[in-house]
């Protein structure tokens, strides 16, 4: 596996990874309603190319294959997912190692995430602490996750 910068050639395998991702993987911790709220299975790629641009996320890639991403500026891990068939195989921990990475080279001292409920326990595992818990409003629904810190 390698951890690539930005690559247009994934624009649509990106958002298509995060909406399948949180459908398949959080829907023990969120119901139907709030999933689709999270992660419209209706994917609009033109915002999302357009997010990818700005945001430019570091890409895990197997075999050609997407099977992660990250979202990562300043000392914020945004959309940090896991392909739902390749979680549980150091997808996640070589991306986040890869990130500790970069917040090292930048003399980033503390990083922070906001994890959903399904999330929580991975960052927990890598040292994360919960600062607080959150609820947010998306598209009538509410949505909890948790504000947390990791000091390098």
């Amino acid at each position: 596996m390698k951890i690539i910068t930005y690559n247009k050639n994934y624009s649509k395998q990106i958002p298509e990874l995060f909406t399948n991702s949180i459908h398949n993987t959080c829907n023990k911790d969120y119901t139907k309603e709030q999933l689709n709220a999270w992660a419209n299975p209706n994917i609009d790629y033109e915002v999302w190319e357009k997010r990818l641009d700005k945001t430019k996320p570091y890409l895990a890639i197997l075999d050609e294959k997407l099977v992660g991403f990250a979202e990562f500026y300043d000392d914020y891990i945004d959309c940090f997912y896991v392909h739902h068939k390749y979680q549980g195989q150091g997808v996640g921990n070589t991306l986040l190692s890869h990130l500790l990475n970069q917040a090292k080279q930048n003399k980033i001292k503390t990083l922070r995430v906001d994890a959903s409920i399904t999330a929580k326990p991975f960052f927990e595992k890598h040292g994360f602490k919960e600062v607080k818990k959150n609820y947010v409003k998306r598209d009538n629904q509410d949505l909890i996750n948790y504000s947390m810190t990791l000091n390098i």
